[in-house]
């Protein structure tokens, strides 16, 4: 869903006549394919789906100890929407 409030919020920022990333940066969560195809591109932070999905089958499944935290690797895809400070 982070994605998808990014997205908006480049929409909005096209709206106001706010230059993205000049005047503002912004990034999601997901790396869903709009983020890609959008303009500018959406900077976002990926993770795997698979192996999220994976391992919260083994959690239900009781295969995998329950409680603590679970960390699962993410990636930084830096797009068009984000420029420096």
């Amino acid at each position: 869903m982070s994605d998808g409030l990014a997205l908006g919020a480049l929409q909005a920022a096209a709206d106001r006549g706010v230059p993205v990333p000049g005047g503002l940066s912004v990034v999601g969560f997901d790396d869903v394919p709009a983020a890609a195809a959008a303009q500018p591109a959406l900077t976002t932070i990926r993770r795997d789906g698979r192996e999220k999905g994976r391992r919260a089958a083994g959690l239900l499944l009781g295969l995998a100890p329950a409680g603590g935290d679970l960390l699962l690797p993410t990636h930084l895809v830096a797009r068009a929407s984000t420029g420096p400070a």
